[in-house]
């Protein structure tokens, strides 16, 4: 019983991969050991009943007969199920930390890329901008320079952070669209409606990148003014805008709100979530408790 069970195990794994396929790879070890050891049982019984003591032809019929060969059938799937269950276990545990390394790598990926939203376009435009404004007014380019300086000082102050209060981030927001506004004049015009009742987090970069979106894919004109609503209710800060898509739209070098909505899966049990209709473009991204230190 033992020998033949433990060389099919042995075929199965050969042909399975218990590492990729535990569930299949249990399944036909169990059948496998279901049929052998049934066959097993009664051909040893009847051997050693019949020809060996010398019982009846029909006494695995018997009661007695039965309840023997029951017996030894229950033990052997005891025996068996713990051993197959074992090996079922450590592989789906395997295939389970080894499945979580990969995401964990791949989040980690898309996080770097995610706090490098502030990209070289935006540092071209402000340098751009910057030029201009060292001719027509020098005191404003001194603010600009300063407000520039706060931008890229929390980029590199957070490029490693998880979480931030929504007031830091709420502050860098607003210096990153004092830059935006010299840029882009009365034709951008963003409003906050922030009621600080309570401490949460978000990603770092995440109430920027959104802003920016709605920039890159929005015209922004005197003709057509952009305007960005930011808002923070209990359970999540919301970006609205009003809808005016551009016919094309330049290369952020960003990696958008696909991976931010992936980073929150690991972060919260509410999704990211984004509405469009025909006026408005809306992403309420959930707010986070602040950790107690």
């Amino acid at each position: 019983m033992w020998k033949g069970n433990e060389v099919l195990g042995s075929l199965i794994a050969k042909n399975i991969d218990s590492q990729k396929h535990p569930i299949r790879s249990l399944r036909w070890s169990l059948i496998s050991m279901f049929i052998y050891s049934t066959l097993a049982i009664i051909v040893i019984n009847y051997l050693w009943w019949v020809n060996v003591i010398g019982y009846p032809n029909d006494f695995l019929q018997t009661f007695q007969g039965m309840l023997i060969m029951l017996i030894e059938f229950v033990i052997t799937i005891i025996i068996a199920s713990i051993l197959f269950s074992k090996t079922y276990f450590n592989a789906w545990r395997a295939l389970a930390i080894n499945e979580e390394r990969l995401k964990n790598e791949s989040l980690a990926h898309q996080y770097k890329a995610l706090q490098n939203q502030v990209n070289p376009h935006f540092l071209f435009n402000s340098l751009n901008t910057l030029s201009s404004l060292v001719y027509k007014d020098q005191d404003q380019a001194v603010k600009f320079i300063k407000q520039l300086s706060e931008v890229y000082r929390y980029v590199l102050e957070h490029k490693d952070a998880e979480l931030v209060d929504f007031s830091t981030e709420l502050t860098f927001v607003k210096n990153y669209v004092f830059l935006q506004k010299i840029r882009h004049g009365n034709s951008l015009n963003i409003s906050y409606d922030i009621k600080l009742n309570k401490q949460v987090q978000v990603v770092p970069m995440s109430l920027q990148m959104l802003i920016e979106n709605t920039i890159k894919h929005n015209i922004v004109s005197e003709e057509n003014p952009l305007f960005v609503e930011v808002s923070l209710n209990q359970d999540y800060v919301v970006v609205k805008n009003n809808l005016q898509p551009k016919s094309s739209i330049e290369d952020s070098g960003g990696i958008g709100l696909h991976n931010l909505k992936s980073r929150y899966e690991q972060l919260s049990d509410s999704p990211i979530q984004v509405e469009e209709n025909k006026s408005d473009f809306i992403v309420r991204v959930p707010v986070l408790k602040a950790k107690r230190v």
